[in-house]
């Protein structure tokens, strides 16, 4: 047993150990990433990066785009899975399923450019839209001005990410006994009534395996805000892992970057270790 466990543990440690281990190691060393040498910094990078007015900024915008994700993915992803599981025709559930998925495996940087030209506030989708409808005084900059940057990259990522929910939602409503459903409508229950009090209750695991999925995806988002925005205008869409790689390539702080990256993976742990509690809180009520 312990022989087929080695492969394995093998790849665990060069692809996950080691990197994590040589960044703990990096994170109490001052390096531009070029020097022969590494000058000890002990603890002196978690003390700057907390003394960082953006990096305490950056972990602001990091959970306002966590909450984002949540609500709009997750969210989206729930009410779609809904609507596809009321279509009794197999074929067309299956299509909407497979259509839904389908930004789901677009790269990154695809989403980016995509979305990039659809917010173009000259020729974009939606401002021309907007136009068209008689509604072109709401039209915007939706990328140039600060406060509708980061909303604007998060429904681009809460797109591209959303089908992934929405199969495991599909899943998980498979696995809900009919038989509730129908006694529930001859009850007379409203649709919202059979949602609220069948399918709900009956998504809790799959729920609460989506919430933590959904939680730790938040917290990357770095490839489609690089792709759209690179951080701006004005570091308003700066999200703690475009200050990680804006210290490490651009400003050469290798081991601040690293400081700083650790600092997210463990405030990364203590957010999925609080779901994780939760959900089993609500487990023991239940």
């Amino acid at each position: 047993m312990i022989a087929m466990l080695l492969p394995c543990f093998g790849l665990l440690s060069v692809f996950v150990l080691v990197p994590l281990g040589l960044g703990v190691k990096l994170s109490f060393f001052s390096w531009d990433g070029v020097a022969a040498r590494m000058t000890p910094a002990g603890v002196s990078n978690y003390v700057r990066i907390w003394l960082d007015p953006r990096f305490v900024a950056s972990l602001g915008r990091t959970a306002i785009w966590a909450v984002m994700h949540l609500v709009l993915a997750v969210g989206g992803a729930l009410l779609l899975a809904t609507l596809i599981n009321e279509i009794g025709w197999r074929r067309v559930r299956t299509v909407f399923r497979s259509l839904a998925f389908l930004p789901n495996v677009l790269a990154l940087s695809v989403v980016g450019v995509v979305w990039a030209q659809i917010y173009n506030p000259s020729i974009g989708l939606l401002n021309s839209g907007l136009q068209r409808i008689g509604l072109g005084h709401l039209g915007h900059a939706w990328l140039g001005e600060d406060h509708l940057a980061l909303f604007s990259v998060g429904v681009a990522s809460a797109w591209q990410g959303f089908g992934f929910y929405l199969v495991l939602f599909l899943a998980g409503m498979q696995t809900i006994d009919p038989t509730l459903y129908e006694a529930a409508m001859i009850d007379g229950a409203t649709g919202w009534q059979r949602f609220g009090h069948v399918t709900l209750p009956g998504l809790y695991n799959t729920m609460s395996l989506v919430l933590v999925l959904a939680f730790s995806n938040a917290l990357k988002g770095f490839g489609t805000v690089w792709s759209m925005t690179q951080g701006g205008p004005s570091n308003a869409t700066e999200l703690a892992a475009v200050y990680v790689w804006r210290s490490a390539f651009q400003s050469g702080r290798i081991g601040l970057a690293a400081a700083a990256g650790l600092t997210i993976a463990v405030l990364t742990i203590i957010g999925v270790t609080l779901l994780t509690r939760w959900r089993d809180r609500v487990a023991e009520e239940r």
